[in-house]
C-alpha cells in the first residue's frame, strides 16, 4: 500500500512539473496581434420574418 501511494505521489509530481514547464514555455512565447475591428459599411439585414410578423406568441 505504501509503494502505491508513492507512486501516486511521484505521478503527481511529474504532472506538476510538466505542467510548470510548458506553462513557462507559453507565457515566453510573444503575444498575437488581434486584427482591428472592422464596422460593416451596410446595416446588417434583418431577419425575413420574427415571431410577432407571423402572428405567433412565445408562451411560457
Amino acid at each position: 500500500m505504501f509503494e502505491g501511494l508513492m507512486w501516486c505521489f511521484v505521478v503527481l509530481v511529474a504532472q506538476l512539473v510538466l505542467l510548470h514547464y510548458v506553462d513557462r514555455r507559453v507565457d515566453a512565447m510573444p503575444r498575437l496581434q488581434e486584427p482591428p475591428l472592422e464596422t460593416p459599411e451596410a446595416p446588417i439585414p434583418s431577419p425575413p420574418w420574427t415571431p410577432t410578423q407571423q402572428g405567433e406568441r412565445l408562451d411560457a
